[in-house]
């Protein structure tokens, strides 16, 4: 059983039909180990032939015969009983869940300061629900429901951040599920949750890193040529527009036509100042072009939709991965040897940040967003010699038309 936080499936485990021999994918959803644990082991003996009830008692036994959290909480709501006291640890929680999805903007809406995507909600919301279920596997069922932030001990936390780092959690994603943990405490001196304070300085945590970002490595011009290749004029449009105005999957699925012209592009929002604009390259207008006599949009459409008519991105989906997915298989290539969409962006901002006199502030429009003056200086360097030949062909055919 394995869980991924890509496109929401959670917990899940692969098997081969037995009828048909196809490889097969059962999801058991984004929730607690506990419970998914506990619906695997229930499929599992369904899986053999287990009549349903037979099966839910093969899962009791191989789990110690303890209720799922799932419908354990079923039966508390049906009975009143172990619902989360008010100014819980819990209720705390649920109430910074709200918050977290009162500001978040609809897919596709404008970037207004202050809102979140749709897909950092979801995140943030398995971030909260997993500290709450560490809680509650620590010190009993319903505990998380029960406890006030007096009762939560710097240990809670420590072993929540020893628990990721040996399940082998990047330090990007440990460093997010902490701060939720620390939003919650912050949340707790709300005068609705009775203005608590913790007992303890959060400074003082021995904090654990979680795993180092691997090194970027970017694509090679062969694997570019070939993926060129084997794209239709919207396949190429996006790769083009990832390389030449390093547009990641969200960029691709909000720009809209009359945004990027033969002269130039322009994203600038005005209500966050973030700027993102410049000149276009001519091989990606080139590009945009030729989708456009093929698939031609009126002014102000979405410039990329799926066949069904929706964003390219929105909530759990991604068709841009599902897509990069397809033709990376079809050159013959894994995500081993070649890394998601996103790498296409690392090479246009290698080939950009090693422009003669290219500046921070420069470096830092192209990469959009809120880019620090850091992440914009990391790709002003001179490009080393195992990049240098796709770097050089990549600025070579952004130039032609």
């Amino acid at each position: 059983m394995k869980y991924t936080e890509l496109r929401g499936i959670g917990w899940h485990v692969s098997y081969r039909d037995p009828s048909t021999g196809l490889p097969k994918k059962h999801r058991f959803g984004d929730v607690s180990q506990a419970e998914a644990e506990r619906a695997y082991h229930t499929w599992v003996a369904a899986y053999l032939g287990y009549a349903e009830r037979t099966a839910e008692k093969v899962s009791n036994a191989t789990l110690g015969g303890k209720r799922s959290e799932a419908s354990r909480r079923k039966y508390a709501g049906k009975n009143g009983q172990d619902a989360a006291v008010p100014g819980s640890i819990a209720h705390i929680g649920s109430g910074l869940i709200r918050y977290e999805t009162d500001r978040a903007r609809e897919g596709g809406g404008s970037r207004a300061a202050g809102t979140i995507s749709p897909r950092t909600l979801l995140d943030r919301k398995k971030a909260v629900k997993d500290f709450l279920a560490h809680i509650n596997e620590r010190h009993g069922v319903g505990a998380a429901g029960r406890m006030r932030l007096e009762d939560l001990a710097m240990d809670d936390v420590e072993s929540y951040n020893r628990e990721m780092v040996e399940a082998g959690i990047a330090a990007n994603t440990l460093n997010r599920k902490m701060q939720a943990v620390k939003k919650i405490i912050d949340r707790a001196g709300r005068p609705e949750y009775g203005q608590q304070v913790l007992p303890w300085n959060w400074d003082s945590l021995d904090r654990i890193p979680g795993k180092g970002t691997k090194a970027k490595k970017l694509p090679t011009k062969k694997q570019l040529e070939a993926m060129l290749r084997q794209c239709d004029a919207r396949g190429r449009a996006l790769i083009w527009m990832g390389i030449g105005l390093g547009f990641g999957q969200s960029d691709l699925a909000n720009v809209r036509v009359g945004q990027i012209d033969k002269k130039s592009y322009d994203l600038r929002r005005g209500k966050t100042g973030i700027e993102r604009y410049g000149e276009t390259p001519p091989r990606v207008w080139a590009a945009i072009t030729e989708y456009l006599s093929a698939t031609p949009r009126d002014n102000g459409d979405l410039l990329f939709v799926t066949e069904t008519g929706h964003p390219l991105v929105h909530t759990k989906s991604d068709s841009i991965f599902q897509w990069w997915r397809r033709l990376r298989l079809a050159i013959g290539e894994s995500k081993e040897s070649l890394d998601g969409f996103y790498v296409l962006r690392h090479l246009g901002a290698t080939e950009y940040g090693s422009r003669r006199g290219c500046s921070i502030a420069a470096m830092k429009r192209w990469l959009g967003h809120s880019a620090s003056s850091q992440m914009a200086d990391r790709y002003m360097k001179p490009v080393s010699p195992e990049h240098r030949e796709v770097v050089e062909w990549a600025r070579k055919q952004l130039a032609r038309t």
